[in-house]
């Protein structure tokens, strides 16, 4: 079968799944886009592997399981190998686990098998242009992933005071001045100032606004979280 003639060079796409029928129903779909030509299908982990090597695809569309195989760990293997080769999860898994284990192994998409025809087509487009594209459905369970880690990233950042620099900085965003805080803590004022302009370097500020503002900020997010 040759790639339809078009001004654009099509993008080669692999299609790995279990299930014959969904292999059959995603080639009929992508045969209706000039813009992108299946290479082939494989329905195990050892066709695919030979297939991604001597076809050469620019996407490979895969669920998360594949048989007894891990579509996530296929993923992270075809990464490694073949950077510049984008990974679509084409599955009818939901959860939030599997959806973050697929992102960090390197895909690009994740879209679910009940999508439209057309989301199918311009999900693997995105994906063969080198964006990433994610189903709406799971918009709110990617953005809560985000919020997660910002949380927990400012959390360890914050770890990473000791409890007599948290002090200073609290004291810093109550408003009190270098010789107050010297005098709360009984330091002496040059030690204290010493010690303010190193806090300063490693929060990467120059002021002491900024520094209370860094404070406030990880304060209300260790509430949050």
């Amino acid at each position: 079968m040759k790639p339809p003639s078009d001004t654009q060079v099509p993008a080669r796409v692999l299609l790995l799944d279990d299930s014959p029928l969904v292999l059959k129903g995603l080639r009929a779909i992508l045969s209706k886009s000039p813009r992108l030509f299946v290479v082939g299908t494989a329905c195990t982990e050892g066709e695919a592997v030979a297939l991604v090597r001597t076809c050469q695809p620019d996407v490979v569309v895969l669920d998360v399981r594949v048989g007894r195989a891990s579509g996530i760990e296929m993923c992270r293997v075809i990464r490694d190998s073949k950077p510049h080769l984008g990974v679509l999860f084409f599955t009818a898994n939901d959860d939030k686990h599997t959806l973050r284990s697929a992102i960090l192994a390197g895909a690009r998409g994740y879209l679910l098998k009940d999508s439209a025809d057309e989301a199918i087509v311009k999900s693997i487009e995105i994906v063969a242009a080198g964006q990433a594209i994610i189903d709406q459905r799971l918009t709110q369970q990617l953005l809560a992933w985000v919020r997660e880690g910002k949380r927990n990233a400012l959390r360890e950042r914050m770890d990473d005071y000791s409890g007599a620099d948290r002090k200073v900085l609290s004291l810093l965003a109550a408003g009190k001045t270098n010789k107050e805080i010297a005098e709360q803590l009984d330091v002496a004022p040059t030690i204290m100032a010493i010690r303010i302009r190193n806090i300063y370097k490693r929060l990467s500020v120059s002021r002491r606004s900024e520094a209370a503002a860094r404070f406030v900020q990880w304060e209300k997010e260790s509430l949050a979280g």
